[in-house]
């Protein structure tokens, strides 16, 4: 470096040095996702990986989509396969992330060498997601500022739970959780309010609840159809993915049941746009005991 500066003009070391700075502070990362599809199946697929991995990703990231078949079937049949799960998955993410997710690269590779096993040959008819995205190295931030004194700080904190009337034991309902139609998966813009939640559970100690799914649209069967899972309890599902989130964030199980109540308890009704229809995939918590 002593070299460099005695070569350089200043200007052009200074600059060098604050180039080779903000590389310093980030860093290149991949994380890879997959989804599972059944026996030439190629539309619905089971997304909860791909669900974990785009949470953990910042905004601006991209991905590279790959899909594979097992060796049943013909080869071209096994490109069409993968190409189209492949396909599926690319609109999977794209409705997940509103467009903030950019897609460079989509590609149906077909079969994938047979196995002696049958968990082998399940294995094989996936769609593989590899996320990329820059991170910024923490390690490099400035010491953050001391705490003021007791005399300086805010008498009423920041609001972060629920608040309850421990009298009338109203349900909490969660304004801001919704999901995506069709699918036990929130919104992005909804991970707040499940967080709210757990910090409700833990200013109630004995705060116990039953979690109640809903749905919208579809008023002529009992439950909707869940197209991750393929399985007619979309509202039930969605109860179970808050009652995980909550046993995941330190929630003892005990304290919770869910329950799928369909379509019976529309807050709007009938439904004429898209808000409403958001309105009524929802959430809400029931107190059983506190």
């Amino acid at each position: 470096m002593k070299f460099l500066q005695d070569q350089l003009p200043h200007a052009m070391f200074t600059l060098l040095l604050s180039a080779l700075s903000l590389s310093a502070l980030a860093q290149k990362e991949t994380i890879k996702a997959s989804a599972y599809f059944e026996i030439d199946e190629r539309v619905i697929f089971n997304g909860n990986d791909l669900d974990r991995a785009f949470s953990s990703i910042p905004k601006n990231s991209s991905a590279r989509v790959v899909g594979y078949a097992d060796h049943a079937g013909d080869t071209a049949y096994n490109i069409s396969l993968s190409e189209d799960r492949a396909q599926a998955v690319v609109d999977f993410l794209m409705n997940r992330s509103e467009g903030r997710l950019d897609i460079i690269s989509v590609e149906g590779k077909g079969e994938l060498p047979p196995t002696n096993t049958d968990a082998g040959d399940a294995l094989a008819r996936r769609v593989d997601v590899y996320f990329d995205y820059t991170r910024k190295n923490t390690a490099v931030k400035p010491a953050p500022p001391s705490p003021p004194s007791p005399s300086h700080v805010d008498e009423k904190p920041m609001e972060e739970s629920f608040e309850i009337d421990t009298v009338s034991k109203e349900n909490i309902v969660m304004k801001g959780l919704s999901f995506i139609g069709g699918r036990h998966f929130p919104t992005r813009e909804s991970m707040p309010e499940l967080y709210r939640l757990v910090e409700t559970m833990n200013k109630y100690p004995t705060l116990e609840i039953e979690i109640q799914g809903h749905i919208c649209c579809d008023y002529t069967k009992p439950d909707g159809m869940d197209n991750d899972t393929g399985e007619p309890i979309l509202s039930k599902n969605r109860a179970k993915y808050v009652y995980e989130f909550l046993e995941l964030n330190g929630i003892e199980s005990s304290r919770m049941t869910y329950i799928g109540l369909g379509s019976t308890q529309p807050k709007v009704f009938p439904e004429k746009t898209e808000e409403d229809q958001q309105t009524n995939r929802r959430v809400e918590i029931k107190i059983t005991n506190l």
